[in-house]
C-alpha cells in the first residue's frame, strides 16, 4: 500500500511556512452528483427544485461545456489522476461488486498531490467506485485521510446494502449509522467542515450517490412532487422519485455551503460541482435538449451541469463556454496552488486557470472522451463502430456554432478537421494499459459478497 505523508515543508516556497500556507491555500470542496441529467437543475429550466445549485450558478461560474466520461468509474478515475481513464484500464465499464480490479496504486492521486502541498485533512465522503477487492484500492490507501461512505455503486439508500451486504464504512471500519444515505453524506461533510475549519487548508470530496438508481426518496421530498406516489406508474413515478432525490441532494449542498459560511471559509474555498455523467435513458432524469444518454458519447451522456465558485480568485456571475473536462481538475488545482514539481505521470488534462479568471477567453484544445470520441470548442468527432452502448455506421462530425445539439453530420464539409481528429481518437483508443477492466457481467454468476464488504487482501 501507499504511504501517506501529511506535510512536506520542503515543497513549499521558501518564504512560506507550513502554518502560513494554511491561510494562503484555499480549501477545496469537490461535490459530485451521480447520474444527474442536463435538464434536471433549475438553472437549466427544470421544474425540479434546486435553489442552492441555482444560487451557486448565479454567484459563481457556470461551466457550460464541461465534459466527463459517459459512465461512473472512468470519470472518477480521471478526476483523481488528471489522466484519461483508459490509461488505467477503465473505459467502457464500471467496477462491479464481483470484480477484482481498482485504481492503479502507482498513479498519483489528487489527495496525494494535496498532501504534499500541506493539506492535512483530505476526506472522501460518499461513493468511491474505484476498487474494493484489495486494501490497496481503498480511498485511505490512495491519499485520503478519512473515508465515510460506500465502496460500490447502486447501494440501497436506506439499508446501505449492495449484494445483500452492508456497504457503509467509517475509515476502515463498518459503520452502522442509520438514515437516508444522501443525508448521512451531507451530515458527515458538514461535520468535517466544522472539525477542519481551524486546521486548514482541507480537501473535501463529497460524492453523492444521488440520483442514481435505485430510485428511493424520503416521503417529505416525494410530497414536493406528488401527493399520491402509489397512483403514479412508469415514467411519471420515476420522474417524481428522481426529482425528490435531486432536491434532497440540493438541500445538502446548501447545508455544506452554509457550514463554510458559518466558519468564515466561503471566500477562500474553491467549490466545484458536476455530475459523473448524464442521466440514463428511462431512469427518471432527462438530458434534453442534448442528444443521447448515459453510456453514450453524445453530449447527453457526458456533458453535465457544472459549477465553480472561488470568490477570492474568480469573479462570479459568468458563463464559461470553453471546453473543460474532468481530467482538467487536477492540473488546474496544481496551477492554482503554484505547484511546480513534475507530476509522477504526465497529465492529459490542462490547467484552465486563465480561462476561469477571465485572462483568456478560450483555448484551442482537443479533449478525448473515450471510445473513439473527441471534442473541441467547435467540433465533436466520433469514430464509426460500437462505442460504449451506441453504434455509429460512419464517421460523425458536428459543428457546434451552427448545430449545438449534434443533429447533423457535416464530416464531408471538413475533411481536414476529420483527418486531424480521427488521428487523435485512434491514438488514444490504441493505449494499452497494464490491465483492463473485463466486461461488466464477467464473473457475476455465483458471486457472493464478503460480509459487510470487509476485505483482508492487501
Amino acid at each position: 500500500m501507499k504511504h501517506t505523508f501529511y506535510f512536506l515543508p520542503v515543497l513549499l516556497p521558501a518564504c512560506i511556512s507550513a502554518g502560513e500556507n494554511r491561510t494562503v491555500h484555499p480549501n477545496i470542496v469537490v461535490i459530485l452528483a451521480d447520474d444527474l441529467g442536463w435538464a434536471n437543475v433549475g438553472y437549466h429550466g427544470s421544474s425540479i427544485q434546486t435553489p442552492h445549485l441555482d444560487q451557486l450558478a448565479q454567484e459563481g461560474l457556470e461551466l457550460n461545456r464541461f465534459y466527463t466520461a459517459p459512465i461512473s468509474s472512468p470519470t472518477r478515475a480521471g478526476l483523481l489522476t488528471g489522466r484519461y481513464p483508459n490509461r488505467l484500464g477503465i473505459r467502457e465499464n464500471v467496477i462491479p461488486p464481483w470484480r477484482d480490479f481498482g485504481i492503479d496504486p502507482a498513479e498519483e492521486t489528487l489527495p496525494e498531490m494535496l498532501a504534499e502541498a500541506g493539506y492535512r485533512h483530505r476526506a472522501l465522503i460518499g461513493k468511491w467506485h474505484l476498487g474494493h477487492s484489495r486494501k490497496a484500492y481503498y480511498p485511505l490507501s490512495n491519499g485520503y485521510t478519512h473515508f465515510y461512505g460506500h465502496l460500490n455503486g447502486a447501494i440501497d439508500y436506506f439499508t446501505h446494502q449492495r449484494e445483500e451486504q452492508l456497504d457503509w464504512h467509517n475509515d476502515w471500519e463498518t459503520s452502522y449509522d442509520e438514515g437516508y444515505s444522501t443525508d448521512l453524506i451531507t451530515q458527515e461533510a458538514v461535520k468535517c467542515i466544522h472539525q477542519y475549519a481551524k486546521e486548514g487548508p482541507f480537501f473535501l470530496h463529497v460524492a453523492y450517490n444521488a440520483p442514481h438508481d435505485p430510485l428511493q426518496a424520503k416521503p417529505e421530498d416525494i410530497a414536493l412532487y406528488t401527493d399520491d406516489l402509489d397512483r403514479l406508474e412508469g415514467k411519471k413515478r420515476k420522474e417524481a422519485l428522481y426529482a425528490a432525490m435531486v432536491t434532497c441532494m440540493d438541500r445538502g449542498i446548501g447545508e455544506i455551503r452554509n457550514a463554510l459560511q458559518k466558519n468564515g471559509l466561503d471566500e477562500n474555498t474553491l467549490i466545484l460541482f458536476f455530475s459523473d455523467n448524464g442521466a440514463p435513458a428511462n431512469g427518471g432524469g432527462s438530458n434534453l435538449p442534448l442528444k443521447g444518454n448515459k453510456f453514450q458519447e453524445w453530449d447527453g451522456g457526458l456533458r453535465t451541469p457544472a459549477l465553480l465558485s472561488f470568490p477570492k480568485r474568480f469573479k462570479g456571475g459568468r458563463r464559461i463556454e470553453q471546453v473543460i473536462g474532468f481530467v482538467d481538475i487536477m492540473p488546474t488545482i496544481r496551477g492554482l496552488l503554484g505547484i511546480r514539481k513534475t507530476p509522477v505521470r504526465p497529465f492529459d488534462g490542462i490547467d484552465v486557470t486563465d480561462i476561469l479568471s477571465g485572462k483568456k477567453k478560450n483555448s484551442e484544445r482537443d479533449l478525448y472522451l473515450g471510445c473513439g470520441a473527441v471534442v473541441n470548442n467547435n467540433h465533436k468527432f466520433i469514430l464509426p463502430g460500437q462505442n460504449g452502448n451506441m453504434k455509429t455506421d460512419a464517421i460523425f462530425l458536428s459543428y457546434y456554432p451552427d448545430d449545438p445539439l449534434e443533429k447533423s453530420n457535416v464530416a464531408g464539409n471538413y475533411p481536414e478537421q476529420v483527418a486531424r481528429m480521427k488521428a487523435i481518437a485512434e491514438q488514444f483508443n490504441a493505449i494499452l494499459p497494464p490491465a483492463t477492466l473485463p466486461p461488466f457481467n464477467e464473473g457475476r454468476k455465483g458471486f457472493v459478497a464478503p460480509f459487510e464488504w470487509k476485505i483482508e487482501k492487501e
